[in-house]
């Protein structure tokens, strides 16, 4: 049934056939159709390219779309809903005239009785997390002053406030580094910065904090960790 020939998980490119997916209905869409959007809360669906090719599109701070990822014929696409992902990771377009089956939660839960698909379903999605890499590598990572910056920039209480300023209490260092993705001392260098700058501010010993939205903003415009 699957064009894998034993159950490894080697990260290579794995793909599918209809009789993977017994029940499962077509449809055939045109040029520059959008099957899934980014953001949009997952319906339990997902389909398999019979024919044609889709980019899988996402969309970066600035508002450019980079392509991930192209796929092919034997691919599926928009698996990650059946795996719990309540909104949509990535866009995903119809880059040519494109037959697919429509895949529904009852036919993937058949699928995955199965533990060879289920293996190569896992090497599916180590194969494309090594693609995405690649594509993150390229466009550069982002800084820690950067994802501190959308932090804090994003932060509820904005919306309660149209003011330039908020006060609100923020994690431990040790919190914010674990959530942002990098070490405490790296944070608390970060941190160090803005409070140099005076885009945040100590407000009391219990935690409180004001933060300038327009300093803030203009200390990421000038970017850099140091």
């Amino acid at each position: 049934m699957h064009t894998t020939t034993k159950p490894l998980i080697d990260g290579s490119r794995k793909t599918f056939q209809p009789e993977d997916f017994l029940g499962a209905t077509k449809i055939k869409v045109k040029k520059g159709y959008c099957l899934v959007r980014e953001g949009n809360e997952s319906q339990k669906i997902a389909y398999l390219i019979e024919s044609g090719c889709v980019e899988v599109v996402t969309e970066c701070y600035d508002g450019t779309q980079t392509v991930l990822y192209s796929l092919y014929p034997g691919d599926l696409v928009g698996e990650l809903t059946m795996m719990g992902v309540h909104k949509r990771s990535a866009s995903i377009y119809a880059i040519e005239e494109t037959s697919l089956l429509i895949i529904n939660e009852k036919t993937w839960d058949l699928s995955m009785k199965n533990p060879s698909f289920m293996i190569d379903i896992y090497a599916m999605l180590l194969y494309r997390f090594i693609e995405t890499t690649k594509v993150v590598s390229r466009l550069g990572q982002s800084t820690v002053l950067e994802r501190l910056g959308t932090y804090l920039l994003t932060l509820p209480q904005w919306h309660e406030h149209n003011e330039d300023q908020i006060m609100v209490r923020l994690p431990t260092n040790t919190q914010l580094a674990c959530l942002l993705n990098c070490t405490r001392e790296r944070m608390s260098k970060v941190m160090g910065k803005l409070y140099h700058l005076k885009a945040v501010e100590k407000h009391d010993s219990g935690g409180g904090m004001i933060i300038y939205r327009s300093k803030l903003t203009a200390v990421l415009v000038g970017g850099s960790d140091k």
